[in-house]
């Protein structure tokens, strides 16, 4: 019986899914991942103007606040202010990426033979005769057999262990999201409740 083929055996291992199955699933969350980002920034920050055809415009949030302030003669009195500020400002937009990702693939083959040998023996004897008082007559028949039969069979079995460790974290924004961000934080506005613009 020749020895069994291990290298053969670890020849047919697909390890073109094995392997990159898991890494396809990493990429596509990682731009899976982006596209939710994408569509938040899309969904939360921005409406539909009212008109209908103009662009989308940045949702703001507005904030009613009292402020004392103190005129050139000193005198102290309150007065109210709004302050409009976008909403994605005060919002944390989700970046994340899958960062690393180890695969652990371990074959374990064994080679198991078996041996089986059977042995069977067979006699038959007859006698026949006759007997007198001055003769005799007798017969002898005798058949043997031996048979022995043997078997020798190989079989390689086969274990398959995978473990996948994904690790994910969270990540700087685009520099195109860093500078919508930065252009909506110039559309802060401040004014007194009677429309003015806060000094």
């Amino acid at each position: 019986m020749p020895n069994p083929n291990f290298p053969g055996e670890l020849g047919s291992i697909p390890y073109r899914d094995v392997i990159g199955g898991p890494l396809n699933a990493a990429v596509e969350a990682n731009a899976e991942a982006s596209m939710t980002a994408a569509k938040f920034i899309q969904d939360v920050g921005f409406e539909a103007a009212t008109d209908g055809t103009s662009p989308e415009q940045p949702v703001y949030i507005t904030f009613n606040y009292k402020k004392e302030s103190i005129d050139a003669d000193g005198v102290s009195t309150q007065q109210e202010f709004n302050m409009k500020v976008p909403l994605l400002l005060l919002l944390h937009v989700p970046y994340f990426e899958v960062s690393n990702v180890t695969i652990d693939f371990h074959v374990k083959l064994n080679s198991i033979e078996k041996y089986a040998t059977s042995d069977k023996f067979d006699i038959n004897a007859e006698i026949k005769g006759k007997q007198g008082w001055f003769t005799g007559n007798i017969k002898w028949k005798v058949s043997t057999s031996y048979q022995r039969q043997s078997s020798h069979s190989q079989q390689v079995q086969r274990t398959y262990d995978q473990s996948v460790h994904v690790e994910a974290q969270s990540i700087d924004a685009p520099e195109g999201v860093t500078r919508l961000l930065d252009v909506l934080q110039q559309t802060i506005t401040e004014n007194t409740a009677d429309g003015g613009s806060s000094a």
